[in-house]
């Protein structure tokens, strides 16, 4: 079994991941700032969202890898130390940007997304925190009303659901880790087709059931964490996976549907399947090993949390300020929006996550090292 700390690329891949994001949120809020934007919104929306997918399968990669690593040299991984790791790296800054967005961004004209009224985001502003509080960003404008500054954070929910059932269906399932992961990726499609139809019932317990598992994307993540389990045991399976030119035809389609038409030639779920293969050959083809080794795509990608959490309050601000100045508002703003979430990312890291992160030290094998997430 392969004893990695660290894994190459994974970190530029975040970045790039963030990126694609970032453009996606760019152009939706020129539209609703009533600003010219480029192309089409729902093709702007399958990027973004094929983004949010890539973290997916790289958390799903990197947190078995690591669950079973701590299996592998303690012969059984603490779920209670799991845990604690998680909630010292998502917790502070997810709480940060849902007070903000709740009760300061609101007052701040030149921050918050138009449309909304600071009394609007404060209205059942308890039933909205508790929410919150419980990982369920996806179902906080249906319930209780918006907080628009905070609704990319159901991808953070998402995280937390799987970070909660992760852990214990591995455990659970030990014997038959491979069948696990399969029977997810099959049954999630099983269970959308099921709940399916309360799409068109809004407000039934069936729309909600829905509207959360549309998000939960348990599929992909376990599309990640097969990956890792294949690198682990090092099978001829592998062998096949880790050939350059698969990874080469994988990134050129990628690349080819993604500019062309995101959501017709590549559904989802077949996206996940190859961001799967292609974060397995980031990790572990040495023919790539240098591909995404720039110190600086490194540090990005440390710190790609913060770059999600802070950027639509970012490009929102950017994007007002050249509106008042007269500037171009069409690609100019972006390397502006990108230095400035990088920034603010920067500083969140060093003087507020930081605290939180010296902590995890306590809670982490021996083993871990920096491959963790």
């Amino acid at each position: 079994m392969p004893a990695t700390t660290r894994f190459p690329n994974l970190d530029g891949l975040r970045f790039m991941a963030a990126c694609l994001v970032i453009v996606h949120h760019a152009e939706n809020c020129k539209a609703l700032l009533g600003l010219p934007h480029s192309g089409r919104l729902e093709q702007w929306d399958q990027i973004g969202h094929l983004g949010v997918l890539l973290f997916f399968v790289i958390s799903g990669f990197l947190i078995t890898y690591l669950l079973l690593r701590e299996e592998a040299g303690q012969g059984r991984y603490s779920i209670l130390n799991f845990q604690m790791r998680r909630i010292l790296r998502i917790w502070p800054l997810y709480f940060l940007m849902v007070l903000l967005s709740m009760f300061v961004l609101p007052f701040v004209p030149l921050l918050h997304l138009p449309g909304t009224e600071a009394a609007t985001v404060l209205e059942n502003w308890p039933a909205k925190l508790g929410l919150f509080i419980v990982f369920l960003p996806s179902w906080v404008t249906a319930m209780a009303g918006p907080v628009p500054d905070a609704m990319h954070l159901w991808s953070i929910g998402t995280e937390e659901h799987f970070y909660l059932v992760w852990p214990v269906l591995l455990l659970l399932f030990k014997r038959y880790r491979p069948a696990l992961m399969i029977a997810i990726f099959i049954g999630y499609a099983v269970i959308y087709r099921l709940l399916a139809p309360g799409f068109e019932a809004p407000g039934t317990v069936q729309w909600y059931l829905f509207k959360y598992w549309v998000n939960f994307n348990i599929d992909t993540m376990a599309v990640g964490a097969f990956m890792a389990l294949l690198y682990l045991r090092q099978g001829r399976m592998l062998g096949v996976l880790l050939d350059t030119r698969l990874f080469l035809v994988v990134l050129l389609i990628v690349v080819v549907t993604m500019a062309i038409d995101p959501k017709g030639l590549v559904g989802y779920r077949a996206y996940s399947l190859l961001f799967g293969l292609l974060v397995l050959n980031f990790a572990a083809n040495p023919r790539l090993a240098r591909l995404l080794e720039n110190p600086a795509l490194r540090y990005l990608g440390r710190i790609s949390y913060g770059i999600y959490v802070y950027h639509i309050a970012i490009t929102m601000l950017v994007l007002q300020l050249f509106v008042d100045w007269r500037f171009s508002t069409d690609l100019l703003p972006y390397p502006f929006i990108l230095l400035l979430t990088v920034l603010v990312a920067w500083a969140s890291h060093r003087y507020f996550e930081s605290w939180f992160l010296r902590m995890r030290g306590r809670y982490r094998p021996p083993l871990a090292g920096s491959a963790a997430t």
